[in-house]
């Protein structure tokens, strides 16, 4: 329990902010260096808001986290500035080195200020570059922008 107790202080004060990860189930395995949450994931850092039926922490050989994957019914609201993003996909990666975050699979992002919105198989953000590139696979990209 103890080894528990200090793996979770790891994760969540080795992110340059907060990020409070609950489930009903966790799992380490230290060979793979990941830590697996199922069941009602609910993932929070900051404003950011992330649900899902799964989450994959990946760390690396330092025990820094590096990416974690959420999967199955993921629903986020994201924030940037004083812009909100709410959607859903099927798998959501995020990467805390390059600041890209991947939407995949019957992917939808709404910007709740104008009510603006992507949907598409495959919508990759980077909040870093505050760039956002989209690509449909088997369905057509679909974009609504508001214009005066």
């Amino acid at each position: 329990m103890k080894k528990i107790f200090v793996l979770m202080s790891l994760i969540v004060f080795l992110f340059a902010d907060i990020l409070h990860i609950t489930s009903k189930k966790f799992y380490y395995d230290s060979t793979k260096l990941q830590s697996i949450f199922i069941g009602d994931v609910k993932a929070i850092k900051n404003k950011d808001k992330i649900f899902a039926k799964k989450m994959i922490v990946y760390f690396d050989k330092s025990k820094k986290p590096v990416k974690f994957e959420a999967i199955d019914n993921v629903k986020f609201i994201l924030h940037d500035s004083n812009v909100t993003y709410q959607g859903y996909c099927d798998k959501l990666i995020y990467n805390f080195v390059t600041e890209d975050i991947l939407l995949l699979g019957d992917a939808f992002v709404r910007k709740l200020e104008t009510n603006e919105s992507i949907s598409a198989d495959k919508i990759k953000i980077n909040r870093k570059n505050k760039t956002i590139e989209v690509l449909g696979d088997k369905k057509p990209v679909n974009i609504i922008i508001k214009v005066k």
